[in-house]
């Protein structure tokens, strides 16, 4: 019998569980590659870890539920989405046996889109399904706050859930079997989030008013309601965010920002009991009063990604954060020991934990990278067996893909931008044709790993430079500066300067240069056509807003959005490119699923409207039933389809000069 690790050699070798569905073959078989899905998503282990749980695609490229029994290697398909209704997007274990999922829709009224939510029970072996919960809203991100919020895992029948129309959620105990709700905290004007502490007592609520973006903590379920924060943000988001109480009741772990950048703290919330009510954060949301906390971890040159939570009670196992790769940093000493082991096996792959059964035995193990899109493994603790699992991207085993490198390259004002850079595995002599890809947002950044749009436009032949221009999150509030709306210009400068590096170091064809992006990257690229119309052959925007002004005027819901898009008349104008159709240089292809509640369709169609008002060439592919990330396979196939002819019509290298007669 083997043990520990030399497991790997073994387990590697057999096939993965799970197959492929083959999709008809087509001439562009890259676009089907690299335009489907994962396979798989969402996975959760059950509680004593011998089972999971997962969300994957149907052949009518809907989503579905299906829970695989680890050891016996058997799959069950338990719940399907509707056609042209609602779809499955994950579940959790409320205990060994019952499991709650969530479902979205978008509801049409006239013109207008809201998100509907559902929330069903089901047994794992696909019997008793019972509807919990279903609501509209008035706008998207309260689909994910009306949601479980505590699982009550010391409860076998029951789970905590935030109920309400926004602008005024509550919060409800429902049995998971008969669907009979109590309620537990109703529903408050101006409160759009609850958190329960690790027994399952409602303890922190919070909100927006004109005032900025509060926080009140109390010390047990039945006691008052005390000030812990007020965020006096100018900026649409906060930096000041609570995330989940600790073993200690009193103990809360917040992000905030520290020294410049965010950072995770520990608050001490029985400070706040009192009757003095002091408001703790800043206008730029970190903590001015650091009496109260103490930094759990902070990184000196970025911010923190993501907090790892994990476990029956979700607890705080660590903090992830992203330099030119991810890492972690471990709270847990036996996650930590178990990752270091598993990184000296996978010495090239991001390792990242996903789930853990309820005694702490197995863990859910996902490993990538730029040349491995996502394998799935069960790691037993106690026999340290690594189980593989799922190929989460079958359809790309075979397939080559792409190293992505990091890089810094010079800014006009000499600052250094942090960049990747995907070159094609086919070389080419001299310089050859690239696409700019500005990430979405702007609030993100593009990190290492693997991509699907960028590996498709390697596999066509591209050179591929994203860049963390200036506007984007990990970076630090100066860093981040106005926001890549305000700041429009900052960010569109550094994404021209990046082009212009190519050029400058001989890797980019000047004359054979396109840019691409999507939502943010959408609106960037738009407005690089219009800002640098000699520079880009073509401009390809996916879900791109076109007009400042709108987008404020649709999220007008959201309190100091107008503040994170700006107010300044000249500004909303010259950034629009929707406004200045008439100056755009290069030809314009755009997407649009007519279903998207981040960036509206009438973006678009606003822009292709201006374009051809003046006589600019510009082809509008528009999706029926799509919401803003095209999760569908047929969508994404279609448009990498679509995308690729466009870009090979503009990149194709120009013809020597003719030449000229000599009249003399």
């Amino acid at each position: 019998r083997k043990s520990g690790f030399q497991w790997l050699a073994v387990l590697v070798s057999v096939g993965l569980l799970g197959c492929a569905t083959e999709m008809p073959r087509k001439a562009d078989v890259t676009s089907h590659h690299f335009g489907s899905l994962p396979e798989t998503k969402n996975h959760r282990l059950s509680p004593d870890g011998k089972r999971l749980v997962y969300v994957r695609m149907d052949e009518r490229d809907l989503p579905f539920v299906e829970v695989l029994t680890i050891d016996k290697k058997q799959r069950r398909l338990i719940l399907a989405s509707e056609k042209n209704g609602f779809d499955v997007n994950h579940c959790e274990w409320a205990n060994n046996e019952r499991l709650i999922c969530s479902f979205s829709a978008i509801h049409r009224e006239r013109s207008i889109l809201y998100p509907l939510t559902r929330l069903v029970a089901i047994n794992a072996d696909g019997s008793d399904e019972k509807v919990l919960l279903q609501q509209k809203q008035l706008r998207a991100d309260v689909m994910t706050k009306n949601a479980v919020i505590h699982l009550l895992p010391d409860d076998n029948d029951h789970v905590l859930v935030a109920y309400g129309l926004y602008p005024a959620l509550g919060v409800s105990r429902v049995d998971i079997y008969s669907g009979e709700r109590e309620t537990v905290e109703s529903p408050v004007l101006g409160v759009n989030e609850w958190i329960a502490d690790k027994s399952g007592h409602v303890r922190l609520r919070g909100g927006r008013n004109k005032n900025g973006h509060w926080w009140e903590v109390r010390s047990s379920a039945d006691s008052e309601w005390k000030n812990l924060s007020l965020t006096k943000a100018q900026t649409f988001f906060s930096s000041y965010q609570p995330l989940a109480f600790g073993d200690d009741p009193d103990e809360l772990f917040v992000i905030s920002g520290h020294e410049g950048r965010l950072a995770v703290l520990v608050q001490d919330v029985s400070r706040f009991q009192g009757s003095d009510r002091p408001a703790l954060a800043n206008e730029t949301g970190s903590l001015s009063d650091h009496s109260s906390a103490s930094v759990v971890f902070s990184h000196p040159g970025v911010d923190i990604m993501s907090v790892d939570r994990i476990g029956k009670y979700q607890r705080v196992s660590g903090v992830s954060y992203a330099t030119a790769r991810v890492y972690h940093h471990f709270l847990d000493e036996k996650l930590a020991g178990i990752h270091g082991r598993l990184s000296s096996v996978f010495p090239d792959q991001q390792i990242s934990f996903g789930d853990e059964s309820w005694d702490g035995r197995y863990l859910l193990v996902e490993t990538n990278s730029d040349l491995s899109p996502g394998l799935l493994y069960r790691f037993d603790s106690q026999s340290q067996e690594l189980l593989p699992l799922f190929n989460r991207y079958p359809k790309l085993k075979e397939w080559p893909l792409a190293p992505m490198k990091s890089l810094q390259y010079p800014a006009r004002d000499g600052t250094l931008i942090p960049a990747y850079l995907t070159e094609p595995i086919k070389k080419e002599e001299g310089p050859r044709a690239a696409v700019i890809l500005p990430h979405g947002g702007p609030h993100l950044r593009d990190i290492w790993g693997y991509d699907w749009l960028v590996q498709y436009l390697a596999a066509r032949g591209y050179l591929v430079l994203q860049m963390n221009f200036r506007g984007s999150h990990g970076y630090g509030s100066d860093w981040m500066g106005e926001g890549g709306y305000r700041g429009w210009r900052t960010a569109l400068n550094d994404i021209t300067d990046g082009a212009r590096y190519l050029i400058e170091t001989g890797q980019a064809d000047s004359n054979r240069i396109c840019i691409v992006g999507l939502s943010y990257g959408g609106y960037a690229a738009l407005l690089s056509g219009i800002e640098e119309p000699d520079l880009y052959r073509c401009v390809v925007s996916v879900a791109g807003l076109t007009d400042l002004e709108q987008f404020s005027e649709d999220k007008k819901f959201f309190e100091g959005f107008d503040e994170f898009v700006g107010k300044d008349p000249q500004r909303l104008e010259a950034g629009s490119p929707a406004r200045r159709a008439r100056e755009m240089g290069p030809p314009t292809l755009l997407f649009h699923g007519d279903e998207d509640i981040n960036v509206l369709i009438t973006h678009s169609e606003k822009m292709n409207k201006a374009l051809k008002k003046a006589d600019k060439e510009v082809t509008f592919i528009e999706y029926e039933e799509v919401e803003h990330s095209l999760l569908r396979n047929a969508v994404r196939i279609d448009m990498l389809g679509r995308m690729g002819e466009f870009l090979d019509t503009h990149t194709q290298p120009l013809p020597p000069p003719s030449p000229q007669n000599d009249e003399s």
